[in-house]
């Protein structure tokens, strides 16, 4: 690279959906300047986040060899890889999720990139998932880790928990708090067709495993016949698994699935509580966009969720995989208006650490201090 060519960075990501780790990495590419961007994917993709990024000229790639959790496709994956990367020249790479950190690093090793960057979205070891798959990863992370100049994490407890296992030393690790458009949210006017009555407890994300949706709604069929109504936000492989579950369960005039979403913020304005009772998260950008709406969050007390949710100051945090206490926090929350709106101004207040300007700036001087190197 000369001084007046633009560095070339090239973000790998597993797969480009809509979920928070794709929507961060496509803030950044289209949020930096100074800089020539590439992003490459795997096997799934949604054709309309690819066409975003090369609207707003960014290339794409996609490597349809590189798949979700599948270790027979991943060798080939990572020689694949190589190749590309040593053809092309990189001078960063920057690698997203548990699959393509993997995949993207071993690739950039043996393709001599100069300088690799991973970000850790969310822990990928969580109670829910077999021992065998926690051990392969953890060992998989272990080995990553040594190809890796820097480490970000979306919270400072991740860092701590990477740390404790083994994964990387201090020195590779920075903590940038995923970003999130604070105005869209703080500006937006409820939208009047969501389904249910007010109150109402709005869940959004992807409907996939790991995201306690059974929780949720043995939470909701404990509540009985309390005043509000829940919404769940979002499309994916539980989809119909859920429907049917809250037909069994009696519950079609209490919880409604909505599908797919483009306008959150008005969304979260037509809501009064964001529960999200996840098993494995980062620092999860749907609590900041709420906390931006100004709306309580009843949250696991995992990851970076903490660093997001004081507890009884801006919402609630409950532990993983257990109704009972969920359930009594939106009770709570149901029954007092007042409760609702002193936490949610609290977490407006919080909100402003959480911001896509603060974490493109932060994300600018990492890369500057890599090629200053």
């Amino acid at each position: 690279m000369t001084g007046s060519e633009r560095p070339r960075v090239f973000h790998l990501i597993t797969r480009l959906l809509k979920g928070g780790a794709e929507a961060k990495t496509i803030a950044t590419v289209r949020g930096l300047d100074g800089y020539e961007f590439t992003v490459g994917y795997g096997a799934e993709y949604d054709p309309e986040q690819v066409n975003l990024l090369e609207r707003t000229g960014v290339a794409t790639r996609r490597f349809p060899l590189m798949r979700h959790y599948n270790p027979v496709t991943s060798v080939p994956a990572v020689l694949s890889l190589a190749r590309y990367l040593r053809r092309e020249g990189f001078d960063i790479v920057h690698t997203h999720s548990t699959e393509a950190g993997i995949i993207g690093r071993f690739a950039a090793a043996l393709a001599g990139v100069p300088n690799v960057v991973h970000t850790v979205h969310g822990v990928p070891f969580a109670d829910d998932r077999n021992d065998a798959l926690n051990r392969f990863v953890l060992t998989c992370e272990r080995q990553a880790a040594n190809y890796t100049d820097r480490i970000v994490t979306n919270a400072d407890v991740i860092a701590d928990d990477y740390l404790a296992r083994g994964i990387g030393t201090s020195d590779q690790y920075t903590t940038v708090y995923s970003g999130v458009d604070l105005d869209a949210f703080a500006d937006a006017q409820p939208a009047a067709d969501l389904p249910g009555e007010r109150p109402r407890v709005v869940m959004i994300g992807r409907l996939a495993d790991g995201k306690g949706h059974g929780v949720l709604l043995d939470a909701v069929e404990s509540l009985g016949d309390v005043e509000g109504s829940v919404c769940i936000v979002g499309d994916g492989p539980l989809y119909d698994d859920l429907d049917a579950a809250i037909a069994e369960r009696g519950l079609s005039d209490r919880v409604f699935l909505t599908g797919f979403r483009d306008d959150v913020p008005r969304v979260l304005a037509a809501s009064d509580v964001l529960v999200l009772p996840s098993f494995r998260e980062g620092t999860p950008r749907v609590i900041t966009e709420a906390m931006a709406s100004g709306l309580p969050v009843v949250a696991t007390d995992i990851a970076g969720i903490p660093e997001q949710v004081e507890d009884g100051k801006n919402g609630y945090l409950v532990p993983t995989g257990n109704s009972k206490p969920l359930a009594e926090r939106l009770r709570t929350l149901l029954a007092d208006a007042e409760l609702r709106e002193r936490m949610g101004a609290r977490g407006l207040e919080r909100a402003d650490r959480f911001s896509v300007t603060r974490m493109v700036e932060e994300l600018d001087d990492l890369y500057r201090e890599l090629l200053a190197e």
